[in-house]
């Protein structure tokens, strides 16, 4: 089946592509470039997952728009004209097929299935794909991308076959479990010790509660550290404060991850910013300082080579890699140069521990049956009483949380108004909170194919902690 070429590309949709390996069958996307020609390639390949979610003209919604910011690059000569293939996950087997080394912790089957998913890609959807489009087998041109568990499994893919992908996106990756009830953690990613792609791109958002940026930075530290990544370079990295888990987010920077993979590295900065971060804690570890650089070609990233500085000099301790330990309370003023540009900006730091207590009360309009439970930004609460449930934690100073409230997959608490519930806000210190929800979303109400210009953040990061990755 073929979409209507309304912005430029051509989008088919193979249906019920079957996999031994994986004994069950899934919709395939592939989007042809504007002015496609099989007698041109081959052309240069990414392979994406969740293919449900990515293109916006198959008609599932949210959805990164990856065909509308392909259209954008390769028209401007930014990208070389590329075959994108989306390939719909699993449902109920995501998790499993997305985990190569360790089960998915939320899956009560502790299924490992991911080798089975690789085999899958790489001995039976590539050789239809080549066999019906021209894509080149040079893993130098040739990308998996991805994100939350997406971002995981795209993340060992390439380490395991480089000699088939060369290239990484890992967007928002999904590195590490958090038990939302009792914030204990469980690495569900390899440590890897040897090289494998040549260029590697990873991002998160500030506002992505559980999945945060200390796992992120931590990847990224240990490629460039211990494996010899450059930074900026052979692995770029960009944290958004600001940026909720969600597919808005990943359609906002998915086309710097394209322009690092398949773009020009030899381009030169033209922008250099200090974004806005929320106040730290003398008792935090690490904090990140990065300045966000914007390539001449659009590619926006937090630089990691920056040459930093900072007044009192006593206020931080340099870690390295645009990181710092808090020294002692007061405002920073803060100096970032790269690339022949210099940003400038502010931090506050103030007294207070690693951690600061988070107790929340949702109230409801009606009792809920037992057996229902009520997450809060993703965390577990308790019943305490009829229309009552009730949760305290010490969580991570400088997390992101989403303010929303749910009961599962796409069942949103709404407000008065009828809007979800959405109060975000880093976690700078200790803080009660109470929440009336009237009601909630129906999960299997279907909603428009059309967004809204900016999409709402986080629809769907009121489920459990498993269904968010």
């Amino acid at each position: 089946m073929s979409l209507p070429p309304n912005t430029g590309g051509v989008i088919e949709t193979l249906s019920n592509v079957r996999s031994t390996h994986l004994d069950n069958v899934r919709d395939v996307h592939v989007y042809l470039p504007p002015g496609y020609d099989r007698q041109a390639g081959p052309y240069p390949v990414v392979w994406l997952h969740d293919g449900q979610h990515v293109f916006a003209r198959t008609g599932l919604e949210p959805s990164w728009r990856v065909e509308e910011t392909l259209d954008r690059l390769i028209a401007a000569g930014l990208l070389p004209p590329l075959i994108a293939v989306a390939v719909d996950n699993g449902r109920d087997d995501r998790g499993a097929e997305y985990s190569h080394y360790v089960p998915y912790p939320r899956d009560p089957r502790a299924l490992s299935r991911g080798e089975s998913y690789e085999r899958f890609l790489i001995e039976e959807l590539r050789p239809l794909i080549a066999d019906r489009y021209p894509i080149t087998d040079d893993p130098a041109h040739t990308a998996v991308l991805g994100s939350s568990m997406g971002g995981l499994v795209s993340y060992h893919l390439a380490f395991r076959r480089p000699d088939v992908f060369g290239l990484a996106g890992v967007l928002s990756p999904f590195l590490v479990f958090v038990d939302p009830i009792t914030l204990a953690e469980t690495p569900v990613h390899h440590r890897q010790t040897a090289r494998g792609p040549a260029r590697i791109w990873i991002d998160i958002g500030g506002m992505e509660g559980l999945i945060t940026v200390r796992h992120t930075r931590d990847l990224v530290d240990h490629l460039v550290t211990d494996l010899g990544y450059a930074p900026d370079r052979e692995v770029r990295f960009h944290e958004d404060p600001q940026a909720p888990h969600h597919e808005s987010a990943w359609a906002r920077r998915v086309g710097s991850a394209l322009l690092h993979l398949f773009g020009d590295a030899d381009l030169p900065l033209v922008e250099l910013t200090m974004p806005e971060r929320p106040a730290v804690a003398t008792g935090q570890a690490d904090v990140s300082v990065a300045p966000v650089g914007v390539r001449a070609d659009g590619c926006t990233y937090s630089v990691l080579d920056a040459a930093l500085s900072w007044t009192p000099a006593d206020a931080l301790r340099p870690l390295g890699l645009a990181r710092v330990t808090p020294g002692r309370p007061g405002p920073v003023a803060l100096t970032a140069t790269a690339g022949g540009h210099t940003a400038e900006g502010t931090l506050e730091v103030v007294e207070g521990g690693a951690d600061a207590l988070l107790e929340v009360t949702v109230t409801t309009a009606a009792d809920l049956p037992a057996d229902e439970t009520v997450y809060y930004s993703g965390l577990v609460t308790t019943r305490v009483a009829a229309g009552v449930h009730h949760g305290t934690w010490r969580l991570p100073r400088g997390v992101g949380l989403n303010g929303a409230v749910g009961r599962g997959w796409r069942c949103d608490g709404l407000a008065e108004d009828g809007t979800p519930i959405r109060d975000p806000f880093h976690h700078d210190g200790d803080r009660r909170l109470t929440v009336h929800v009237p009601a909630w979303t129906d999960p299997n109400a279907r909603t428009p194919a059309t967004p809204a210009a900016d999409p709402a953040p986080e629809t769907d990061a009121t489920a459990p902690i498993e269904e968010t990755p």
